[in-house]
């Protein structure tokens, strides 16, 4: 798995196009790209487009709210519609276990097969960072793990330079601890689309330190990506 394309899960048109660019997997943001007052109906929408649309080779995933912000309706609601696998934002030790039985409650609910429904934990602080081996071997959903520089820095109480050095340690241990079990580390999302020049180079650094894939956030960044996780 080399590229995830995020998706605003509140958008008819985006979700139609979603698989055009050639991506992996995509995944349907009910997180940062839905504002409060439309997560009702952006959950509604993504339970019968999971349903019904062809997604064709592309895995597909939603992305759910942190588990105390609404995470455990996401999963309740658009998971009917049955997608691959959940991608949790700031996971950690209290909320991987609340999204795993989130997750098996919905499977025994809906009839779907036990353990068919995978995870994506999102490492993004300081704390789940260094339980990072612990956190991978607590829960048999895991499937691939995503890092967030963004926030990881935030944690840590400094302000992003853009030198990749500042991050070094940062991806290395999630890049060696997903290789330790055999699972795909997916490196952060570059929301500058303009700057192409620093994105690629940006690939190019959590590929050389082992990550597999990166989160495209539009789908002109699909195509690069692809091509340096080859």
């Amino acid at each position: 798995m080399k590229s995830i394309l995020l998706i605003n899960g509140n958008d008819p048109k985006a979700l139609l196009n979603s698989t055009l660019y050639g991506a992996d997997a995509v995944a349907y943001d009910l997180h940062e790209a839905v504002s409060a007052d439309d997560k009702d109906a952006a959950r509604l929408l993504l339970q019968e487009a999971l349903a019904f649309f062809d997604f064709g080779d592309s895995g597909v995933f939603v992305r759910v709210n942190p588990m105390d912000e609404g995470g455990g309706e996401d999963i309740a609601v658009a998971g009917k519609g049955k997608p691959q696998a959940f991608i949790l934002p700031r996971a950690d030790a209290q909320s991987l276990p609340q999204a795993d039985a989130a997750i098996a409650a919905l499977e025994a609910a809906n009839g779907f097969a036990a353990g068919s429904v995978k995870l994506i934990p999102t490492v993004e602080s300081v704390a789940a960072l260094e339980n990072i081996s612990a956190l991978l071997s607590s829960c048999p959903r895991i499937m691939a793990v995503i890092f967030n520089a963004g926030n990881f820095l935030k944690d840590l109480g400094v302000a992003e330079t853009g030198d990749a050095g500042q991050i070094l340690y940062a991806r290395s241990k999630v890049a060696l601890a997903c290789r330790a079990v055999g699972i795909p580390a997916i490196d952060r999302p570059w929301n500058d689309v303009k700057n192409r020049d620093g994105f690629e180079a940006d690939a190019r650094n959590g590929r050389a330190v082992g990550f597999s894939g990166k989160l495209a956030v539009s789908g002109g960044q699909v195509p690069p990506i692809n091509e340096i996780f080859a």
